[in-house]
């Protein structure tokens, strides 16, 4: 099967902001804001291809859990592209109670740095796994969700949620797209919150593409 992607462009921008009052300032020094998301490769157009997307693997300092922000993202991309077949973990898991056996659950899947010798590719044992889940799904694309954190702000009074993302070619190991999104400032760690990061990822992740 013919893969076609548009040209991916990396664009390094690392951003870090410094002000506020000089208690605020000692504060950042004693716990170092993270920097803000470097700009990733280019938005890919899937081609209407099916993209099998793995449940969120981690998240940090949220009040919803994983299961809901995989949801939000899901629900972001299909508004942002309703032409690329979205397979869901549900409809995974689906398949896989008629396979019992066949591979474990998504939900905690091994851990991949997806850098080697300087490549951007994925190893064993996350690669068969992929290929395994893909095969299952007669998919070739694979959406994982790596972490979703809550960056606070330096004074603590509101912060962003960060998602981090790949999307991985199950039969070769190599990675089409990755990077990171950051969703619209929010006083709390809340869905909404969430749902911003989601509708982010979509935009800096895929062509945007209606039927």
């Amino acid at each position: 099967m013919l893969i076609r992607f548009r040209p991916a462009a990396l664009a390094g921008a690392l951003v870090l902001a410094a002000c506020g009052s000089p208690a605020a300032q000692a504060r950042q020094q004693s716990q170092p804001m993270p920097p803000k998301p470097a700009a990733s490769v280019s938005p890919v157009d899937f081609g209407g291809q099916k993209v099998l997307i793995m449940p969120l693997q981690s998240s940090s300092g949220l009040n919803v859990g994983r299961e809901q922000v995989t949801a939000e993202v899901i629900f972001a991309l299909g508004e942002w592209d309703s032409r690329t077949p979205w397979i869901t973990p549900d409809q995974l898991r689906a398949a896989m109670r008629r396979a019992p056996g066949y591979a474990p659950d998504p939900a905690s899947l091994p851990r991949d740095p997806m850098l080697h010798h300087g490549e951007r590719y994925v190893v064993e044992p996350l690669a068969g796994l992929l290929r395994r889940y893909t095969a299952l799904m007669d998919a070739r694309l694979v959406l994982l969700l790596r972490e979703a954190r809550w960056i606070p702000n330096a004074d603590a009074t509101s912060g962003v949620v960060r998602l981090d993302a790949a999307v991985i070619d199950s039969r070769a190991g190599n990675l089409v797209w990755w990077g990171e999104a950051e969703g619209q400032p929010s006083p709390l760690p809340d869905q909404q919150a969430v749902a911003t990061a989601a509708a982010a990822l979509a935009a800096r992740m895929v062509t945007r593409a209606e039927n």
